[in-house]
């Protein structure tokens, strides 16, 4: 192996996410290696240290710190939480370090604006893990576009239904369910890949303006179960009958995000019979009443935006659906693409009057490649595209630099004004 040409990256927020994308280094050492690692938690700074072999001296609870140390590596990799990818990021963007930043990469234009001036004004490299796009689903969608298979764009009709338990845990009783604790609503903090889909099949053409609704329909008060108490564990007698019970969702049948509550709860790795001592805890949010938690953000939201050339994008984020899925419907002028990314295929109808019917279909079958992955893949093609952009190679056609991604978080900022206003056109500038 030749470690002259490996790149060197550090951590900055050893959280779930950036251990995805740094697990990369170990598939992959030819590629990368982790030699640094930045967080507040000891625990985590030791996980890294220990996963990776970093050295002691490259172990730091401070960006602060870090980027006190003359510059020992190419770039960053920054997995803080959403709120805090501006003041962790232009530090080292200051001290010379190219960036894979997590999305979203702010919470509001004004640190978007100042992020984007800092990254231009050092001459950093800095891309948004955007990861859906890699996912061959999308990909294989973006490239018949590309090609003017179904000639031009005149609609783009998007959905994302999020899971009752992905909901819950997440943005009911976890760490996204306020402002306050993530920096911004639900649009940005789950449906940004979304908005970012729509503004890349659309092939970087500006929004004009944008509306959008929104309400909490679903976790409030006024829709508990008769006879509900507070805490699914000490006071609740239907916790049996609710389709929320902690105890149901949590232990007895854990879902796919049932993980994220021992992560949060500094609990990973205890044993079994341990856990339901953790949720006994009256102050546990993961085991409190989802109907009495005060929710702070939406549980439903729609948006339309109009866009410089004409076209029309719509998007509606549907919490506590039985299932995850998100949808996608393209019309252009010879055609449309339509279908579900958790099927692992898309449908392309063409306008052909020669045919009965007066259409012409196909089905992509994304399956063999996707294989059922959530991102399709994406954790780990976007980790070897940002590692081409170091070795100034040729970006990939999903490739998201943070100019590129600016577009699909100015829908969202919009959306939010527009919301607060209830529903008025907000302008795009």
């Amino acid at each position: 192996m030749n470690r002259q040409s490996q790149k060197k990256m550090i951590i900055v927020g050893m959280g779930e996410r950036a251990m995805i994308y740094a697990k990369e280094a170990l598939a992959h050492p030819e590629l990368f290696r982790i030699v640094g690692v930045v967080d507040v938690r000891p625990e985590r700074v030791d996980l890294a240290k220990r996963t990776f072999d970093i050295p002691e001296e490259n172990c730091f609870s401070s960006v602060e710190e870090m980027v006190k140390r003359p510059k020992f590596a190419d770039a960053v990799i920054n997995g803080t939480m959403d709120q805090q990818h501006v003041e962790t990021s232009i530090p080292v963007l200051k001290a010379g370090y190219d960036l894979l930043l997590e999305k979203p990469f702010a919470v509001n234009q004004e640190e978007a604006d100042r992020l984007l001036s800092c990254a231009h004004e050092a001459g950093r490299k800095v891309m948004i893990c955007h990861v859906l796009r890699y996912a061959p689903f999308y990909k294989e969608m973006k490239t018949l576009l590309s090609n003017g298979e179904i000639g031009t764009v005149l609609s783009i009709q998007m959905a994302e239904h999020v899971s009752y338990f992905h909901q819950s845990v997440s943005y009911v009783r976890g760490k996204y369910a306020s402002p306050k604790l993530c920096g911004s609503g639900m649009l940005l903090s789950k449906c940004s890949h979304d908005l970012d889909i729509m503004a890349w099949m659309l092939n970087g053409i500006q929004p004009e303006k944008v509306s959008s609704i929104g309400t909490v329909s679903q976790f409030k008060e006024d829709m508990a179960p008769e006879g509900a108490g507070t805490h699914c564990l000490l006071d609740c007698p239907v916790e049996r009958e609710c389709i929320f019970s902690a105890k149901r969702l949590y232990l007895e049948n854990p879902q796919r995000w049932a993980n994220n509550i021992w992560h949060e709860c500094g609990c990973v790795g205890i044993a079994e019979e341990e856990k339901e001592q953790v949720l006994r805890k009256p102050d546990n949010p993961y085991s409190q009443c989802v109907y009495r938690r005060n929710l702070q953000i939406v549980d439903h939201q729609s948006m339309m935006v109009s866009f410089a050339n004409g076209a029309l994008g719509t998007f509606s984020m549907v919490g506590g659906s039985s299932a995850s899925g998100r949808r996608i419907h393209i019309t252009g002028t010879k055609g449309e693409i339509y279908g579900t990314f958790e099927d692992q295929r898309f449908t392309v109808s063409l306008i052909d009057p020669r045919e009965a019917g007066g259409k012409k279909e196909y089905v992509v079958d994304v399956s063999s490649a996707q294989k059922g992955n959530a991102h399709g893949g994406g954790d780990q093609a976007i980790v070897r595209d940002f590692i081409s952009i170091l070795n100034n190679e040729k970006p990939s056609l999903c490739c998201t630099t943070l100019d590129d991604s600016m577009i699909g978080h100015q829908l969202v900022f919009m959306a939010e004004k527009s919301r607060e206003r209830g529903g008025a056109w907000m302008e795009v500038k």
